[in-house]
């Protein structure tokens, strides 16, 4: 799902700083030395009985440092993860401690709330795991996502701090009546280092390059129109509310072996959606519009058209377009056996050289090729 970096449980951190408490012996007392151990040599039995009270007492006091230093050092790092808020001024981050009194409840992470399985994705900065919610055996999947210096922030209606960009525009997508075709954001935390998403996951289920090679790289096509649909229906109301995804591409859908069902999946490349030109892209560069690579800046909903251009085109041809592909699409000449003249048409229509001649992303669904099933 998204591409971010893996995690390292508290235990396993913790663990490697621990070590075994020190066992009497010569070795042991020279590196704890003791007033005691200065009594001479020829002293009685009672004083020798004496020091050895006094190193087990040193071992034991040497001890107890020991776990406070590094029950210090838990708590800590456990309470700078959960508390540590970003207030941004201006141009300066400001970083806020607030450490609890050594009573108060350090177990609130929301990791506790679900027992995490196989992983399902690994990218960059971050890994999806399936995993099981331990109060009702909700089956969901758990991303855990490192933040960069540079990482954005948002704010947005009904949430008055600033949320990590990818929360927030997940949270717009599903603003609204039920979208079945946008993942569903089902709980969340945010840390001063990484941040966590519990989202829905359908069972079983994959992502379309997985489908694609199940099925001998590519698909037929009364298939990929059922799955176009849900894909193109998916990315309109993400743009209908003012959210641009970024990476429209095939991994970043999942579709259900048992019913077909379509989710777009991972906003960490998305942005608001705005009428003005985008400077800078995220996603993936087989998807990039060609506007993009000529003159350094898109718009997004013809962006969204080219994208879902290039996803129908390797669905069918269980490849990327060739350089001579496009051109053919420019003039719309280009053709495949075995594929019907609408199909062609489409492909042809959404991957136009110039954004303005190309089909405009609400009047895809309403092309000829969706009319009649195939």
């Amino acid at each position: 799902m998204g591409q971010r970096g893996s995690r390292v449980s508290d235990g396993n951190v913790y663990d490697h700083h621990r070590s075994t408490p020190p066992t009497p012996g010569n070795d042991t007392a020279e590196q704890h030395p003791h007033p005691c151990d200065e009594t001479p040599v020829d002293a009685g039995e009672g004083d020798s009985q004496r020091r050895e009270e006094e190193r087990k007492k040193a071992w034991a006091e040497e001890e107890e440092n020991r776990k406070k230093r590094f029950w210090r050092l838990t708590f800590f790092l456990r309470a700078a993860r959960k508390h540590l808020k970003m207030i941004r001024l201006g141009q300066t981050e400001v970083q806020v401690i607030k450490i609890p009194p050594p009573d108060s409840n350090t177990d609130d992470d929301i990791l506790c709330r679900y027992e995490l399985g196989d992983r399902l994705g690994v990218g960059g900065f971050g890994v999806v795991h399936e995993a099981i919610r331990v109060e009702d055996g909700l089956k969901v999947a758990v991303k855990d996502a490192m933040k960069t210096q540079d990482m954005e922030y948002l704010t947005i209606p009904d949430h008055p701090n600033p949320l990590p960009l990818e929360i927030a525009l997940t949270i717009l997508a599903n603003k609204g009546p039920n979208a079945p075709g946008i993942i569903k954001l089902l709980d969340w935390q945010d840390h001063w280092d990484n941040y966590v998403m519990v989202l829905e996951c359908p069972s079983p289920c994959e992502n379309l390059v997985s489908f694609l090679e199940g099925h001998g790289g590519r698909l037929d096509e009364g298939l990929v129109q059922h799955i176009m649909r849900q894909a193109t229906q998916a990315a309109r109301i993400c743009c209908r509310r003012g959210v641009y995804h970024g990476d429209i591409k095939l991994e970043n859908f999942i579709v259900s072996k048992d019913t077909l069902q379509v989710k777009l999946i991972d906003f960490g490349c998305g942005n608001l959606m705005r009428k003005s030109a985008y400077t800078t892209l995220y996603g993936t560069m087989e998807y990039y519009p060609p506007e993009y690579k000529i003159k350094g800046k898109y718009h997004g909903k013809s962006a969204v058209v080219w994208s879902l251009g290039v996803i129908l085109f390797t669905m069918l041809c269980g490849r990327f377009p060739t350089s001579d592909d496009l051109h053919k699409t420019k003039l719309h000449l280009w053709s495949e056996p075995g594929l019907s003249k609408e199909c062609c048409h489409l492909i042809c229509s959404l991957l136009q050289h110039k954004p303005k001649q190309r089909l405009g992303l609400k009047k895809i669904l309403h092309h000829d090729w969706f009319q009649v099933p195939i």
